[in-house]
């Protein structure tokens, strides 16, 4: 883990995903999401409810999103392409909120 990251990296315990847990938990507005990846035509919405989110990315990743920030990022193929994967949704998030 490196300093200066918003996320925590660790392996999940069946080793077939990344989970990415904020440093400061986030409240994330679930359906302000949703809307914003819609509009983009880089991802697909396969899950929602007001507690959380699938979204399936061009790439295949798949990352659930849960309300306080935390995320599942399946079909990455190490911890710093699930880092990546989770800074960019951060970004996208901060993008929104201006």
């Amino acid at each position: 883990m490196e300093a200066g990251r918003t996320f925590v990296i660790r392996l999940c315990s069946d080793k077939a995903a990344y989970e990415a847990v904020p440093r400061k938990r986030l409240n994330v507005d679930l359906t302000r999401l949703r809307l914003l990846l819609e509009r983009g035509s880089d991802c697909e919405v396969t899950l929602w409810t007001p507690q959380l989110m699938v979204v399936k990315q061009r790439d295949a990743t798949e990352i659930t999103i849960v309300d306080d920030g935390r995320l599942i990022i399946r079909n990455v193929a190490d911890e710093q392409t699930a880092q990546r994967t989770a800074e960019a949704l951060l970004r996208k998030l901060a993008v929104n909120k201006r």
